[in-house]
């Protein structure tokens, strides 16, 4: 294995770990990772981890950078999913300052996002690395 698939495998690793961080603090209810926030979305994740330790391991770019790019449009989906139902979870409450005092209750851990995106844009540039080609002039 080259140094180029070792970023991707530790990119690949770094989503997964990210995945299994806090990433969300509600209230008596504790600290949520991925798995808690939603079960099918969060095996996605885990799967396209999956095919980016598959692509480092056997040193397939293209496949490398198709996770990559996956885990960014997923991560960017749950964040939009998850900033919206917080915002509208507490919509029940008829006294709109009460509301907004309860959804500032949920607090987001952002060492778990962090994670996920490092994780992703480490996957991306190891599929880039080095795959310049060199053509032949003549």
């Amino acid at each position: 294995m080259s140094s180029k698939n070792y970023l991707g495998l530790f990119g690949s690793l770094l989503v997964i770990a990210g995945a299994m961080s806090p990433m969300l603090h509600v209230p008596i209810l504790g600290n949520w990772n991925y798995w808690d926030l939603h079960t099918g979305m969060a095996s996605v994740v885990y799967v396209v981890a999956g095919l980016g330790v598959l692509a480092s391991v056997s040193g397939r770019d293209g496949l490398l950078k198709f996770a990559g790019w996956a885990e960014v449009a997923l991560i960017l989906l749950t964040l939009l999913a998850v900033y919206l139902k917080v915002s509208d979870s507490f919509s029940f409450i008829p006294f709109k300052k009460l509301a907004k005092a309860a959804t500032g209750l949920v607090k987001y851990r952002w060492m778990g996002w962090a994670l996920l995106a490092a994780g992703s844009v480490i996957m991306i540039v190891a599929s880039r690395r080095g795959s310049k080609k060199v053509g032949v002039v003549g």
